[in-house]
């Protein structure tokens, strides 16, 4: 996949105080109650391969991404970088709902705006808030059997059923600008993808190469295509399952 593929760094994550900035327009409107919250919480506009702690200087801070790409990595002792879990916009993050593994960061995999909560001020607006309560509940139930099915994909799918599987994910959550195919900026490097899919990089490469030759993809630059969603879907035994969780309009 000749995507983008560079090197990891960690720079200064930029933070907006509490509240709208000067001139900036309100977020996108949407349906979930945290959008109400925004005096409450502090802005922060990460640029692509900036890390996030979980701890802030008052303690456990809680992350609702607003709009780009996530990924909370770990990075066991001796062993390979491992990414857990992709976050979405909407998707709420913080620590003591992760397991306990060393080193465990939270990576923007594109410029992301992200809002930041004291973890005291984030239960404070859900306790006092039953909508919020709802929303979320269903959403961290929604990212709890997203990552469920993902270990069952790392588990017990080859290769190619791996591969085809992100692929739909993806094609599913990108924002796309093809109409016949489905055509998308692609936020990860090869070796975000191999981590990702407990792949050998030799072997996601010949994975990609068998993936073009089918005509399920093709790359130019930093640009995904998916010129075949129907046989990309017949490629993964989990297609229905991924469009039920990643579907517009699933929590």
């Amino acid at each position: 996949m000749s995507t983008q593929f560079d090197d990891h760094m960690t720079d200064t994550v930029s933070f907006a105080t509490p509240g709208r900035l000067n001139g900036e327009s309100p977020a996108p409107a949407d349906a979930d109650p945290i959008s109400a919250a925004r005096d409450m919480a502090t802005m922060v506009r990460a640029r692509r391969r900036q890390r996030l702690t979980f701890d802030g200087a008052q303690g456990e801070v809680v992350y609702v991404l607003r709009n780009g790409l996530l990924a909370i990595e770990a990075f066991p002792p001796g062993k390979p970088r491992q990414i857990l879990s992709l976050i979405y916009p909407g998707d709420i993050v913080r620590r003591s709902q992760l397991p306990d593994l060393p080193a465990a960061t939270l990576t923007a995999l594109s410029s992301s705006e992200i809002w930041r909560f004291p973890v005291a001020t984030f239960d404070a607006l859900v306790t006092a808030n039953p909508p919020a309560i709802r929303h979320v509940m269903k959403k961290l139930a929604t990212q709890q059997a997203r990552s469920a099915l993902h270990a069952s994909i790392v588990g017990g799918l080859t290769g190619d059923e791996r591969f085809a599987s992100l692929l739909i994910e993806l094609g599913l959550r990108l924002p796309s600008s093809g109409a016949a195919a489905r055509i998308f900026d692609m936020p990860l490097s090869r070796a975000d993808v191999a981590d990702h899919l407990a792949l050998n990089p030799d072997t996601l490469s010949r994975i990609t190469s068998r993936f073009k030759a089918r005509g399920l993809l093709s790359t130019t630059g930093g640009h995904v295509s998916l010129p075949d969603w129907t046989a990309l879907c017949a490629a993964s035994p989990i297609a229905s399952t991924l469009q039920a969780l990643h579907a517009p309009g699933a929590a």
